[in-house]
């Protein structure tokens, strides 16, 4: 996992500074920019998301979800004083996969501290996003199939009050060299984790039902030989 945690790093680094570039009125188009030149200087070779290394989405497209190919950064949509922009980045080291996105919550027209919103609604979704992620930390075991982890924690999204937005359905995958080889967390996927023997991510893409923002959160895991779950 060496090289995907020195991708996975290029990415949680260049999160980090995009809370401090984003400002009111940049557009999607200037912040995936951003993140395209950060990734750059920080080692990435290429991209493994049919070569979008950042899918920006801001405001009222944050509920918005398309395949990779159809995905294209708005030079209209800005950021608004009171504002969320979710952030999923693609970097690849030699092949391997960084895959690491984040909900961003501008408050005031500053973008707020990490994980601490003040708005009721931003704090709702983050915690909910938390929650699932913690879930599946508790529920995953090597023996658990791709589609019974669906299953649960679509049912604890179901729960909360919220909905899958996934254009797919689907809530992650396996972390792989190609990606066409790709094993999805959705109903039909019947290998378990023990069989395929890759990492993967958890990606829940969400919004309170009938809600007019989304909430987006992705890490990659991995599971070392004594079946032991970590964050990559």
């Amino acid at each position: 996992m060496k090289k995907n945690q020195i991708a996975q790093n290029i990415a949680r680094e260049t999160m980090s500074e995009l809370h401090h570039f984003i400002k009111v009125g940049m557009s999607e188009k200037e912040i995936e920019t951003k993140a395209f030149e950060l990734m750059i200087e920080k080692g990435s070779t290429s991209f493994w998301y049919h070569g979008k290394g950042a899918l920006v989405l801001l405001g009222k497209r944050s509920i918005e979800s398309m395949p990779g190919v159809e995905y294209f950064a708005s030079e209209e949509n800005k950021v608004a004083e009171n504002d969320v922009v979710t952030i999923d980045l693609t970097p690849t080291v030699d092949g391997y996969w960084g895959d690491y996105a984040r909900t961003l919550f501008i408050e005031d027209g500053i973008v707020a501290e990490e994980d601490n919103p003040q708005n009721p609604l931003f704090r709702k979704g983050l915690e909910t996003e938390l929650y699932l992620h913690n879930k599946m930390k508790e529920i995953w075991t090597p023996q658990m199939t791709y589609e019974e982890l669906f299953f649960k924690i679509n049912e604890e999204i179901t729960a909360l009050g919220f909905e899958n937005l996934d254009v797919h359905g689907n809530l992650g995958h396996s972390v792989n060299m190609d990606e066409k080889d790709r094993t999805y967390i959705e109903h039909g996927s019947t290998c378990s984790f023990e069989e395929t023997g890759k990492a993967f991510t958890l990606e829940p893409h969400i919004r309170l039902c009938g809600g007019s923002i989304g909430f987006k959160r992705e890490n990659i895991y991995y599971f070392d030989e004594n079946w032991e779950l970590h964050t990559l």
